[in-house]
């Protein structure tokens, strides 16, 4: 026995599939590659604190960290951008 309320309806076709490419590029200033800064002089040399020293160390871990995650989506937009050297 079933139920007609419960009886589900059968289709013989799968619905039809609509699929719709979506450009959503950010601006190109955006996407333009990071200056690599300057690195430390390697001949100098400096008598830094060790609070002073862990905050240095802090922040460029920081910029390196957020560099690397705006090349990462630069890249992704633009495969092969910004290559060279880090």
């Amino acid at each position: 026995m079933s139920l007609q309320g419960c009886a589900r309806h059968q289709t013989d076709t799968a619905p039809a599939v609509i699929a719709v490419e979506v450009k959503d590029t950010p601006p190109t200033d955006l996407l333009a590659c990071p200056a690599t800064p300057a690195p430390f002089p390697g001949d100098a040399s400096a008598t830094i604190p060790p609070a002073v020293r862990a905050a240095l160390i802090a922040l460029a871990t920081a910029y390196a960290d957020t560099r690397d995650q705006l090349l990462r989506i630069i890249r992704w937009h633009e495969p092969g951008a910004c290559e060279g050297p880090r």
